[in-house]
C-alpha cells in the first residue's frame, strides 16, 4: 500500500520524477516489502506558504516488519535521493495506517 505523496514549490523535471520515483520503489520494495503493484507515488505542485520547501508523505499499511528500523531506512533513502535530485532536503512524514480502519479498492 505505501501512498507516497511528494509536495514541492520547484518545478520537477520528467527525469527527476524518473529517478526519485524509482529510488522511493525500490526503498518500498526492499525496506517496507511492499509489493510493486501497491506502490502509489505521486508529485504534486505546491505553494509552500510556510516550512520546507519539498514535503514527502507516506501512508502505509501498518505490519510487524515496517518497525521503526525500516521506516528509519525509507526516510534516510528518502532524504538522499530528494536532495540528490532536488537539491533540497525534504520534511518527511509517514503515517501508519491499521488493516482494521482501512477501506480500499484497487
Amino acid at each position: 500500500m505505501p501512498v507516497i505523496k511528494i509536495f514541492s514549490a520547484a518545478s520537477i523535471s520528467p527525469d527527476q520524477i524518473e529517478k526519485i520515483g524509482s529510488d522511493l520503489e525500490k526503498l518500498c520494495m526492499d525496506l517496507l516489502r511492499a509489493q510493486p503493484t501497491a506502490i502509489q507515488i505521486a508529485f504534486v505542485s505546491a505553494v509552500m506558504a510556510k516550512g520546507a520547501p519539498t514535503l514527502l508523505e507516506m501512508h502505509y499499511r501498518a505490519q510487524p516488519h515496517r518497525d521503526t528500523q525500516a521506516l528509519e531506512g525509507f526516510m534516510e533513502g528518502a532524504e538522499r535521493s530528494l536532495l540528490k535530485n532536488l537539491g533540497q532536503t525534504p520534511r518527511i512524514r509517514c503515517f501508519s495506517v491499521d488493516v482494521i480502519g482501512l477501506s480500499a479498492r484497487n
